[in-house]
Order: C-alpha cells, then sequence, then structure tokens
C-alpha cells in the first residue's frame, strides 16, 4: 500500500507536453471533463476519460494548486490520479491584459468567421482565453478575501 493510500490521500501527476506541472499527494482533485467539472476523492472507482478546457484545482494538506488546461485525459486507478493535458498553464503565468486583447480579437474574428471549421476553432480559442482570465479571477478573489 502506497503513502497516499495509507493516509486516505492521492498521488496525483498532472503533465503537459512542455514539461510536468505537478507529482504529489492530494486530498482530492477536481477537473475539467468533458461533460462537466469531475471531483476525484480518495478510493475513487477506476476511470478514464476526456478533459475540457477549464480549471484543474489540486486540493492538498498545505493549500491548493491551480492550471488552466485547454483539455487532455485523465487516468483513476487506485489512488493514483493522472492528468495528461495540453496546453496548461499556471495563475502566475498568465499577462491578463494580453489575454484580453487576444479574447477581443477572437471576439471580433467570430462575428464572420470563412468557415465552419474557423468558427469552431475561434470558439475553442475564445473558450481558452476565458479559462485563462477565470484562472486570473480566482487568484485575485482569494487574494481579496484575506
Amino acid at each position: 500500500m502506497s503513502a497516499a493510500t495509507a493516509q486516505g490521500a492521492i498521488h496525483c501527476t498532472v503533465v503537459s507536453p512542455e514539461r510536468p506541472l505537478y507529482d504529489g499527494v492530494v486530498e482530492r482533485v477536481v477537473v475539467p471533463g468533458s461533460e462537466g467539472e469531475l471531483g476525484i476523492l480518495p478510493r475513487h472507482a477506476p476511470l478514464i476519460g476526456a478533459l475540457g478546457p477549464g480549471v484543474v484545482r489540486l486540493h492538498t494538506k498545505t493549500g491548493d494548486e491551480r492550471f488552466g488546461i485547454r483539455g487532455g485525459f485523465m487516468l483513476v486507478k487506485k489512488d493514483v490520479v493522472t492528468l495528461l493535458v495540453t496546453d496548461a498553464v499556471k495563475p502566475a503565468d498568465i499577462d491578463r491584459a494580453k489575454v484580453e486583447s487576444e479574447r477581443e480579437s477572437v471576439v471580433e474574428s467570430l462575428r464572420h468567421p470563412a468557415s465552419a471549421e474557423e468558427f469552431e476553432e475561434l470558439q475553442r480559442s475564445r473558450r481558452w482565453c476565458d479559462v485563462r482570465l477565470a484562472l486570473v479571477g480566482e487568484g485575485r478573489a482569494k487574494a481579496a478575501a484575506h
């Protein structure tokens, strides 16, 4: 039995194509599933699932880790959660003004897309902007509460 299992915790690994983002013990994991938010607690049933754009929240005894992701896949097996994510970003790495400008440009392009494919890609780009802005907004809200 692993130390994570013995303590009623989960070993979680988060990896993006660019770099490993997290590897440690958590109390619970909240991920943006392709069909909505999903919480993982110790002793969760085995699961393989698609991740959608949103914020990953890793709740630890000492605080929370958060990442914005564009999508990916999740594997849950015996108190081990592995997240293989795309385009992951930490709150500290987000330039709010740059993302707001990017979002304005995407919204403008959505007014007259050249094709259905372009429309779908612009929708995905807008959602990615929204995820990053929400991630920055969560950090500001927590800072204001303290």
